[in-house]
């Protein structure tokens, strides 16, 4: 895949300096960052962050998704329960 990417002067400078100190040409060590980007694990706030969108959309307050995810836990245990005394 090729890309074209318009950097700014400071930028395109600091990158060919990171790129020196890591002993290859700009073009390896754009591949490196990006390769190491696109591997990592994400966070539990970036993972999250979707939700938490959906929820400050929907105008739900806080104690009722609190009320909601209660009730939702007791009925799991309620049904977790159920299929262990069958």
């Amino acid at each position: 895949m090729n890309v074209t990417l318009e950097l700014e002067p400071e930028v395109e400078s600091l990158l060919k300096e990171r790129a020196k100190a890591n002993g290859c040409d700009v073009q390896d060590y754009v591949k490196k960052l990006i390769k190491k980007e696109v591997n990592r694990k994400r966070t539990f706030d970036e993972i999250l962050a979707p939700f938490r969108q959906a929820v400050e959309n929907s105008g739900v307050s806080d104690d009722e998704l609190d009320s909601l995810f209660t009730e939702t836990r007791k009925e799991v245990f309620k049904a977790k329960r159920e299929r262990q005394q069958n």
